[in-house]
């Protein structure tokens, strides 16, 4: 019986031994090079939106990734420099300065989704409407406050209501227009 005991013991040990041993192959990972330029993270930080359509937050960061000066167009001059980006539900326009800051931005997008809070304030205040269009705008300016505004687009009670939302998303701002 102590043999068998003992003999359990040594294979046990083996196999934790077995366990143990180091693989020396080197495996190597390639990274391509990434540049992230802290030119235009201030302009993400002012225009981001927790919970804003991916089609305006991809854009968004197209445009502060941009490298303008790699343009053949630009000079490099002290005047800013226009650059359009096209998205499927928007446009952003955003002005360059010479360093290839974003000095200042004009967004709109149309027919995208609503975040859910937004979408629960108008449902809260106008039930059992139906959203029929709308808009996001985005002016940014690095010499002023960021202006977002939602214009929205409902049908309640056989009637067609528009709605222009600040961005704070605070429906005590809500404007109605008819």
């Amino acid at each position: 019986m102590k043999n068998l005991v003992f003999g359990l013991f040594v294979l046990g040990l083996t196999n934790l031994g077995f366990s143990q041993t180091i693989n020396n192959e080197n495996n190597e990972v390639k990274l391509e090079a990434v540049e992230i330029s802290g030119y235009n993270l201030n302009y993400l930080e002012e225009v981001e939106e927790p919970d804003v359509s991916d089609n305006v937050s991809s854009l968004e960061k197209e445009a502060a990734s941009f490298d303008v000066k790699s343009l053949d167009e630009f000079d490099g001059r002290k005047e800013l420099y226009t650059v359009k980006f096209i998205g499927t539900n928007g446009f952003l326009l955003a002005d360059y300065d010479w360093n290839g800051k974003i000095v200042k931005t004009t967004e709109r997008y149309r027919n995208i989704s609503l975040p859910k809070n937004l979408i629960k304030s108008v449902l809260n205040e106008y039930p059992q409407s139906q959203f029929l269009k709308v808009v996001y705008n985005v002016n940014y300016d690095v010499q002023k406050e960021v202006e977002k505004t939602y214009r929205i687009k409902i049908m309640n009670n056989g009637k067609n209501r528009n709605l222009k939302i600040s961005s704070d998303h605070n429906f005590n701002n809500v404007i109605t227009m008819n």
